[in-house]
């Protein structure tokens, strides 16, 4: 197996695994299956099954070792779906865009709920700041307060 399809089994392994654990387990087991479901349908049930058994895995005994026995389970039914169907590649990719996306998402929502318990109630803001020094010139930048004090 070429090399960035090892990796991209590997990648889509461990999200997974990590996103099985979160309060998003239905859209992974959706999103798991549909991949096998577009590429290899005999093997739909399969899948499904697995991703239900990582599940009760995950809910039982979240241990690191028991983490990692799924992330190589996963990492070969992934290795196998790609050898068999290189197509799913495209599928896999999205699969893991997906997953991070969602994590961002829990991520960013957990971030305003503790923003909110701390009575910090202002919204989070994306700032994209860019800079350029020319000729000795410098650049202050700051997402927030700034005080400059001249030297």
């Amino acid at each position: 197996m070429e090399e960035q399809l090892a990796v991209l089994a590997a990648t889509a392994a461990n999200s997974v695994v990590s996103s099985l654990s979160t309060d998003a387990w239905a859209r992974v087991k959706e999103l798991v299956v549909g991949v096998w479901q577009r590429h290899r349908p005999d093997e739909e049930a399969a899948a499904e099954s697995a991703t239900d058994a990582a599940l009760d895995v995950l809910r039982d005994s979240p241990s690191e070792e028991e983490e990692s026995r799924l992330v190589e389970a996963w990492q070969e039914r992934f290795r196998a779906l790609l050898d068999a169907e290189p197509a799913a590649r495209q599928a896999l990719d999205a699969l893991v865009d997906e997953l991070a996306a969602e994590r961002a998402e829990q991520a960013e929502q957990a971030e305003q709920a503790e923003r909110a318990e701390q009575g910090d109630d202002a919204p989070a803001q994306h700032i994209d700041m860019h800079a350029e020094a020319k000729d000795g010139g410098t650049v202050y930048q700051a997402g927030r307060d700034m005080h400059v004090k001249p030297a």
